[in-house]
This record gives C-alpha cells, sequence and structure tokens, in this order.
C-alpha cells in the first residue's frame, strides 16, 4: 500500500507533463503553399514553429528553411492556441522588402487538422485559413 502512495503521485505528475498536440511535424496542404513543413517546439513557456521545408508560393515570397514561420504560440483552450505567423513581401525582382508577424489563431480540428485563422480576414495570395495536416 505504500508503494502504491509513492508511486500513485510520480504517474499522476508524468501524466500531466505530456507534449502539447501543436507540438510536432506540421504539412500545409490545400491552398498554393502546399507541401511546406513546419517544425513546432516548445520554446519556455510557448511554442514556436520552424520552416523546415518551403515550397510553392511560400519560394516566391522568400521563405527559407530554418524561419521561424510560427512564434509565440500560448493556449488559450483546449485544442487552441493564438500566436503570431510570418509574413513576407517581396518586389517584382523577388527581393524581400517586408517581414512582419500577423496575430493568427490555431485550431485543433477533429480530424487532426491544424487550421490557422488570422484574426481579420484580407486580400491576399496565400489566404486568411491554412490547413496543416501532422507528418510526425
Amino acid at each position: 500500500m505504500k508503494k502504491l502512495l509513492v508511486l500513485l503521485p510520480m504517474i499522476l505528475l508524468i501524466l500531466s507533463c505530456g507534449e502539447s498536440p501543436i507540438v510536432g511535424q506540421w504539412e500545409r496542404f490545400g491552398d498554393e503553399a502546399e507541401g511546406s513543413v513546419v517544425q513546432v517546439e516548445r520554446v519556455g513557456n510557448m511554442y514556436h514553429g520552424k520552416l523546415i521545408k518551403s515550397a510553392g508560393i511560400l519560394d516566391l515570397l522568400g521563405f527559407a528553411e530554418k524561419d521561424i514561420k510560427w512564434r509565440d504560440i500560448e493556449p488559450v483552450a483546449p485544442n487552441k492556441w493564438k500566436g503570431k505567423d510570418l509574413i513576407k513581401m517581396v518586389d517584382y525582382d523577388g527581393n524581400v522588402t517586408s517581414i512582419h508577424y500577423k496575430d493568427v489563431y490555431f485550431t485543433l480540428m477533429g480530424d487532426g487538422v491544424l487550421e490557422i485563422r488570422k484574426f481579420a480576414k484580407e486580400a491576399e495570395m496565400v489566404g486568411t485559413v491554412q490547413k496543416w495536416r501532422r507528418i510526425q
């Protein structure tokens, strides 16, 4: 009985320290940036997503491997986070002219798709809703 009383708190501690479901590799699909891959990891008490493969329109917009595509991700509810998404603008020659982060919401849908929405709708090539599927 004493062993059980000692082991029970340790088991509960281990179970409560599980990784957030946002941690892992995510591949974009369903739009002009399809095939891009982001690796999400814990950084301090938040999460960041590093671009490990840039594809489609993201290549044309000057994105590169190791860019911090998502940053300052923090939970707001079960399977919901808020954070910032990297935005780049280029000139006609493909030179990056502007780099900034936009506020976004992350939602892990019931089908396992990570959906990213901007706070305000805008007219842009890559859209205001992004869909990502876990690959690792």
